[in-house]
């Protein structure tokens, strides 16, 4: 299809949530021309609905903390898995970054004192989760996005980015190393296909857990655009097996599936108990209960469920009705708000029915500690990436790192696109470098009949075989549908002629598209990993094996394949390694009967 418009930058972020704004509020500081684009609505990103809280070791509630033990919870909370020096840079970093938010604006929750309050959320030794009421995304996107307004930096909304632009430059001697130039898409609101030419492109697109029938991401949202957009480049996916499941999800009323219940409901004295009243994390976790890791308790709530101790919907029951209305308004007041629209049922009289729900992707782009990935000019930061949660995120991490490693991302993307703007002011345009002479680069924009039938059979088939509890022979199942559903997919009876780009096929074409690509990673990644760790529990091999697999599983694409290999997870020097006393607790893997 032809190009209808053109825009061009220093820096362009495709992706308008915390962590794209934070990367562009630092890159126009650094003095770069940036533009964001954004699928989603101008101020509704998916970090909105972040609930519960940020992290930072500030003290201000318990004086015995500090980063290193932050960045030990970190790391155990994620099996080991995670890049140590990546948890290290983001708790290190984290008190500046609230702070920062603060001075921004932030309204976060504070003591009678002034100080900031911080409460307890699951696997952390001290209270260190930051807060405001319980939509703490929604308030530091305002922040954000102020502070944008501010620098007057332009966003455009309701923009699908189908292709990125990347070319070869050849020099006399030999060929340079591939850069990325730019990216194609659709902007919905105009109607038309639009080429993006840039120096710096930033991947700020979320994560995948929209491939799941029950997640707690938006239907629009988070089917793993930006991983497919880079590994389609030629960047790597690492560890892309590890998909939390957060424990508490909404059950009912049929229209609110998924949608999440905070753990700050769970912070503030919420009990899980199964249909018989008994509060049954006793019985897996008792050392913190409610407040375990959250694939403990999420297996544990699936447990109770599938024993026959469910609610009448197919939940559990979690329960806030012993804490005093004032302190559900002053700490909770969404979720009152959630419950008495969606479910009609007041939280301070009446019980939740909650059960678990996809909700966070620790697995992603690869890239380096300053987000830049293998593609000169192509960085990644947010949800899109890996290495930093390891198996399991901490709760309240999510949202730190965003802003850390958002400022990372916007210091560096500009950085590069001042050097690529010196090199193209005193080098002639070489053979090659020129997108607009180069054929591979069509605008990856297709529609395929009925593409909501497919995307409705992937969700079912990743909840069903790559959920939870995986094994093999499940796995086996769902890698063999989800190839079968990739040939139907890209059949040429399967693909329509003629469309116009303002069909709302097109989008849900492109949204098969990149769930085809990141549900084929989960699977073979997780039929590769013959362990339980973390948030990926397969029941044939229940034990962690650290000897074997405390390791990154690599997918690349060769060709039209995707090839997996490991690598071992970086071994832990400097100042962490006396804090941690590096073990499992076998708690954390007790089999599921």
């Amino acid at each position: 299809m032809n190009i209808d418009s053109k825009r061009s930058c220093d820096v362009l972020i495709i992706g308008g949530g915390s962590a794209g704004l934070r990367a562009a509020i630092e890159a126009h500081d650094a003095g770069a021309h940036v533009l964001i684009i954004s699928k989603s609505k101008k101020a509704d990103p998916h970090t909105v609905l972040a609930r519960g809280g940020i992290n930072a070791a500030l003290g201000t509630m318990d004086p015995e903390d500090n980063w290193m033990i932050h960045a030990a919870d970190t790391l155990r909370e994620g099996e080991f898995l995670a890049d140590y020096e990546r948890v290290e840079v983001l708790c290190k970093k984290a008190p500046d970054a609230v702070n920062e938010l603060v001075n921004w604006g932030a309204r976060f929750h504070r003591e009678k004192d002034g100080r900031l309050t911080q409460r307890f959320f699951g696997a952390h030794t001290y209270r260190r989760t930051v807060f405001y009421e319980d939509w703490t995304g929604q308030e530091i996107i305002r922040v954000l996005l102020d502070q944008v307004s501010q620098r007057k930096i332009e966003i455009v909304d309701h923009i699908y980015i189908t292709k990125l632009l990347k070319t070869n430059n050849v020099g006399e001697k030999e060929k340079a190393p591939e850069e990325i130039k730019g990216a194609i898409g659709i902007d919905f609101k105009k109607k038309e296909i639009v080429r993006f030419e840039c120096k710096s492109v930033i991947l700020a697109t979320g994560g995948y857990t929209r491939v799941y029938a029950v997640s707690s991401s938006r239907i629009f949202e988070n089917y793993g655009e930006g991983v497919t957009l880079a590994y389609e480049a030629g960047v790597d996916l690492v560890d892309m097996e590890m998909v939390q499941f957060h424990p508490t999800g909404m059950v009912w009323p049929e229209k609110a599936l998924g949608t999440l219940a905070t753990e700050a409901i769970r912070g503030e004295g919420g009990l899980l108990l199964n249909s018989k009243g008994e509060r049954y994390m006793k019985n897996y976790y008792p050392e913190r209960m409610e407040l375990g890791p959250r694939d403990v308790v999420a297996r544990a709530t699936f447990n109770e469920i599938v024993a026959g101790r469910g609610t009448p919907h197919g939940g559990v029951w979690l329960d806030v009705t012993h804490l005093s209305k004032e302190k559900i308004m002053d700490r909770l007041p969404t979720m009152y708000e959630q419950f008495k629209n969606i479910d009609g049922i007041d939280i301070s009289k009446e019980k939740m029915e909650v059960g678990p729900t996809a909700h966070y992707s620790m697995g992603g782009v690869l890239v380096d500690i300053n987000c830049r990935t293998k593609i000169s000019g192509l960085f990644a930061v947010g949800e899109v990436i890996s290495q930093i949660h390891g198996a399991n995120r901490l709760g309240g991490n999510s949202l730190l790192d965003t802003v850390v490693f958002g400022k990372i991302a916007g210091a560096e993307a500009a950085r590069l696109a001042k050097e690529v703007g010196k090199r193209l002011k005193t080098v002639p345009s070489l053979p090659g470098s020129n997108i607009n002479n180069q054929k591979e680069f069509d605008d990856g924009i297709f529609i395929v009949k009925e593409p909501i039938t497919f995307r409705n059979e992937i969700q079912e088939l990743m909840k069903y075989n790559a959920g939870i509890i995986r094994e093999e022979t499940k796995l086996q199942y769902g890698l063999k549908r989800i190839l079968e559903l990739k040939r139907e997919f890209y059949s040429e009876n399967n693909t329509l002629k003629e469309f116009n780009v303002d069909d709302e096929d097109v989008s849900l074409t492109l949204e098969v598209k990149s769930s085809l690509v990141v549900c084929e990673a989960i699977i073979r990644s997780a039929l590769m990993r013959e362990e339980s760790r973390g948030a990926h529990f397969r029941s044939d091999f229940t034990n962690l094996d650290d000897e074997k697999w405390k390791v990154n599983i690599y997918c690349r694409k060769e060709g039209g394949d995707m090839v997996l290999f490991k690598e071992n997870v970086k071994e832990i020097k400097g100042p962490l390694t006396d804090l941690l006393n590096i073990h499992v607790k076998a708690e954390h893997h007790r089999e599921f009967e």
